[in-house]
């Protein structure tokens, strides 16, 4: 049978691994875990049901037995643990994913004995695990069948993995059917990309993004939505099992709202990538002279005191305070047809295609950081050529810039001997502040403070 939604939680099972069901206008819904089941049971008019239909939902014990991928001794060993208990002979589905997930904690260390007294004592239930005893269903093709399929080599396959950040599948492993469209789009990517090593240049950057945004979205669930159950007073177990009750009533499919982000970006970026063809036509035509493209400029503005701030203020107004410079930087850069590269805690990098733009929108920024409540900043900016890779920009330019940030003062722009040099200034001034030794470059580098001059 294909796979099946969860309705809960947006989970895709195959339906032989659903830990539960419910009968639901005519049809069988499929559930990761009893607590999907429960909360759906309690409120199904807020969930989208699949309407997939299933077969009976008690097993055997020969059955249980194959479906775990055991034996049946090992179920009616399990069975006299106590983890799981079977109802005049036979066994609920749900048992399936808990007689995996047993197996693979004593895989780890943990035996069935120990875990049936944790159980037993109640600082352990199993519920909040079945999900993770799912099996992802496969194809019937190795990763050396399927590269043969596609005609592409299983070194380049497995590089591919390895670049999106997952483990190096084997020769003799078979293909997990979500995997096999992307697979399958490999040969025409190749074809477009400019070749292997491009490409894998670009699958390790989405696999890196992707890794941590699955990484913060663990953090965050541990930190901020079982914390507070824990500062109740419930034990580690209880608050994690509160905390997931709690998520699944709230939470968006990650994957819908990480397809949404990227059309989002993706929409932004190519109206700039079309705009820089236009620029390119009216340059040919000789209607419009651009600035030459190494004149780019890097800008890095941090708030003063931040660290002092955190220590004496502690971590949430700490994390308040980037949010609102996130929140205000993201604006003055939109403003002023510039880009935001990272955020740095209390700091931003910028990238500017007119240095002018990059000067002016830093005057923006020690101007309008005080009205939104926010410590004084200090900016550095510098113009020249710099290396684009993987979402980044790096280089002299942008090594200078963020030295140059580190000498300017609470409410100063510095500004670069090279933006100076190479850019008649227009909506501000520079007045020489003299050489400094910057770390890291061999010689002084004559630094300038920008200020306004009162022109548009």
């Amino acid at each position: 049978m294909a796979m099946v939604i969860d309705p809960v939680c947006g989970m895709r099972i195959d339906p032989d691994d659903a830990a539960a069901t419910v009968e639901y206008e005519g049809g069988t819904l499929f559930f990761c875990s009893e607590a999907c089941r429960n909360l759906f049971v309690s409120d199904p008019d807020s969930f989208t049901p699949d309407g997939s239909e299933m077969d009976r939902d008690r097993l055997t014990e020969k059955e249980l037995a194959e479906r775990s991928g055991t034996t049946v001794e090992r179920v009616r060993e399990l069975t006299a643990f106590g983890l799981i208990e079977p109802h005049e002979g036979s066994f609920p589905r749900r048992d399936v994913m808990r007689v995996r997930v047993v197996e693979e904690l004593a895989r780890k260390g943990m035996d069935a004995d120990a875990l049936a007294r944790a159980v037993a004592s109640g600082h352990l239930t199993l519920g909040y695990l079945e999900s993770a005893g799912r099996r992802f269903p496969r194809t019937d093709r190795t990763f050396e069948e399927f590269g043969d399929d596609i005609g592409v080599p299983l070194e380049t396959l497995q590089a591919a993995y390895i670049a999106f950040g997952l483990p190096r599948p084997r020769a003799d492993e078979l293909v997990r059917e979500e995997d096999a469209p992307i697979l399958r789009s490999l040969p025409l990517m190749f074809g477009i990309g400019g070749g292997e090593g491009e490409l894998l240049r670009a699958v390790r950057m989405w696999g890196d993004s992707a890794r941590r945004v699955a990484q913060f979205q663990a953090h965050y669930f541990h930190q901020t939505i079982e914390e507070p159950f824990r500062r109740q007073g419930l034990g580690d177990n209880e608050a994690y099992e509160a905390a997931i009750m709690s998520s699944l009533r709230v939470s968006t499919s990650a994957d819908e709202v990480m397809n949404w982000l990227l059309r989002r970006h993706g929409d932004a970026f190519l109206a700039e990538h079309q705009f820089l063809h236009v620029e390119t036509a009216l340059d040919e035509a000789g209607i419009r002279q651009r600035s030459p493209r190494g004149d780019e400029a890097a800008a890095f503005a941090d708030l003063s005191g931040y660290t002092r701030l955190t220590e004496e203020a502690g971590d949430d107004v700490a994390a308040r305070v980037s949010l609102l410079l996130a929140d205000l930087v993201s604006e003055i850069a939109d403003e002023h047809r510039g880009e935001v590269v990272k955020m740095l805690g209390d700091g931003v990098h910028f990238h500017f295609r007119d240095p002018r733009d990059a000067v002016r929108a830093s005057l923006e920024i020690v101007d309008r950081v005080a009205p939104r409540g926010l410590p004084p900043a200090h900016v550095g900016v510098n113009a020249g050529p710099m290396i684009y890779d993987g979402g980044d920009y790096f280089g002299r330019t942008v090594n200078i810039a963020a030295r140059i940030a580190a000498q300017a003062a609470a409410n100063q722009v510095f500004v670069g001997e090279d933006l100076v040099r190479g850019v008649e200034p227009q909506g501000y001034r520079v007045r020489e502040v003299g050489p400094f030794e910057l770390k890291g470059i061999a010689r002084p580098v004559t630094l300038f403070e920008a200020v306004r001059d009162g022109s548009s």
